[in-house]
């Protein structure tokens, strides 16, 4: 009885996967939340620091960081900034003179300089006594009917009657904020084009495990700085989206193919079903979504355009629209282009699966790759090679999905403009490579 019960919610599950709506999320390249003058190269100043803190130079840490994991700016590293202020004694505390401005622009090469002033950082600490709920024993006890888990009879106990009481407790009270002001200067007017500060504020009370002072503030910090970068840089933002069921893919297959990431499979999918079902709006929405994930922005707004023409009322095609109209239409820097495409499939408008692949495999092991030096490749990266196989039904031979697997760990040992070759550092669970065999980032 046990293995037949189990065996009918494993077919519930299944049936309700396969016959609803699957939801999936989306990175989509969004454009800065503010119109500024073109820049590409942006350089990051010390932040002042008027109560003396310290924490001039490690906000400028952050928000660099923060910046280059946009990979939208090229920027210009600090240690250089420090040391042309120094050699020819600039800084940009108090009233923004434009001549020191654009004298410092010029001496970096670059087109804007973001500095700014910490205004607020600090958390404190206080002990107080709270009033709790807390469930208590009465010592009176009553007679209850309980059924057993496992053979489903009922049998009768006695329980202790238990009330709510107000009891003391001890808290520590953790509370501050960080507060900083930024300030982007236009080198080519000296002008400041974004002046904006942001705050966030931190409030709890905490019986046991409570946390440092130093991790309340890093991610308040974190939450601070990636408000400004959101302003001034296209950045990625994570959007769940629903994958509509259709009947020209009754089995749901485009589905399990995008669950795994395979959109490129999920697509010809769904662009099969609308050639027997060119008015079903629901294969027009998945593939839009299947478009967004890749990077497609403008194939997926023509896409969502198509659903919505086909079902004007619909609110989900309404806020597709609404939401691909914010996505950034141009194109990053070669490495960060190519970083977002082997992760997610971002950053490309190519119609062809252009995830970084094996292309070769020599007899010594080593492995030649589909990117170099144009897309941003270095000696020394670190690469996963991750190969996948289908699922499929054992009855019928149907593709239920496809599972993913790292099978080994590169390192580039050279780099030419298109290719790069690399050495295998670590194979893993004896996973033998193969051309085609896809390469990411190593996290």
């Amino acid at each position: 009885m046990k293995k037949r019960l189990t065996l009918a919610l494993a077919t519930a599950a299944v049936v309700a996967v396969s016959c609803g709506p699957v939801l999936v999320t989306v990175r989509r390249l969004e454009r800065a939340n503010l119109s500024i003058p073109p820049a590409s190269r942006l350089a990051v100043t010390d932040f002042q620091d008027p109560a003396a803190r310290g924490m001039g130079p490690a906000i400028g840490n952050v928000l660099v960081s923060h910046l280059a994991s946009q990979g939208f700016y090229q920027m210009v590293e600090r240690d250089r900034i420090q040391a042309v202020m120094k050699e020819h004694a600039l800084n940009l505390t108090g009233a923004v003179d434009p001549s020191t401005v654009r004298e410092l622009g010029g001496l970096l090469g670059v087109d804007a300089i973001v500095t700014g002033e910490v205004l607020a950082y600090g958390v404190e600490t206080t002990r107080r006594t709270e009033m709790v709920e807390k469930k208590e024993g009465t010592g009176r006890y009553e007679e209850v009917e309980k059924k057993n888990i496992f053979t489903g009879k009922k049998y009768k106990t006695k329980q202790e009657i238990m009330r709510t009481a107000l009891v003391p407790e001890e808290r520590t009270v953790k509370s501050g904020g960080v507060s900083v002001s930024f300030r982007m200067i236009d080198i080519a007017s000296g002008q400041v084009v974004v002046s904006k500060t942001n705050s966030e504020s931190y409030n709890k009370s905490f019986k046991e495990n409570i946390p440092s002072d130093s991790e309340i503030l890093s991610k308040l910090l974190d939450k601070v700085t990636g408000a400004f970068v959101s302003d001034i840089s296209p950045h990625y933002v994570t959007v769940a989206k629903r994958l509509l069921s259709s009947k020209a893919d009754p089995k749901n297959m485009g589905a399990a193919y995008a669950r795994q990431g395979e959109w490129q499979r999920a697509i010809e999918i769904w662009q099969r079903g609308t050639a027997a079902a060119p008015n079903d709006a629901a294969l027009w929405h998945n593939i839009g979504v299947g478009f967004e994930a890749q990077g497609r922005i403008e194939q997926a707004e023509s896409t969502y355009s198509k659903a919505l023409a086909i079902d004007p009322g619909n609110r989900v095609f309404i806020e597709n629209i609404a939401q691909i109209r914010n996505a950034f239409r141009g194109s990053l820097p070669g490495a960060a282009q190519t970083m977002a495409t082997a992760e997610t499939g971002a950053g490309t408008a190519k119609t062809f699966d252009a995830t970084p692949k094996i292309v070769k495999i020599e007899p010594t092991g080593e492995v030649y790759i589909s990117i170099g030096g144009k897309a941003g490749v270095k000696l020394g990266d670190k690469l996963v090679v991750s190969g996948e196989k289908e699922i499929r039904n054992p009855d019928t031979g149907e593709v239920l999905g496809v599972d993913t697997f790292d099978k080994a760990e590169l390192v580039v040992t050279k780099v030419m403009d298109n290719i790069s070759l690399c050495k295998v550092i670590k194979t893993l669970n004896n996973n033998k490579m193969a051309v085609k065999d896809k390469v990411k980032p190593m996290k």
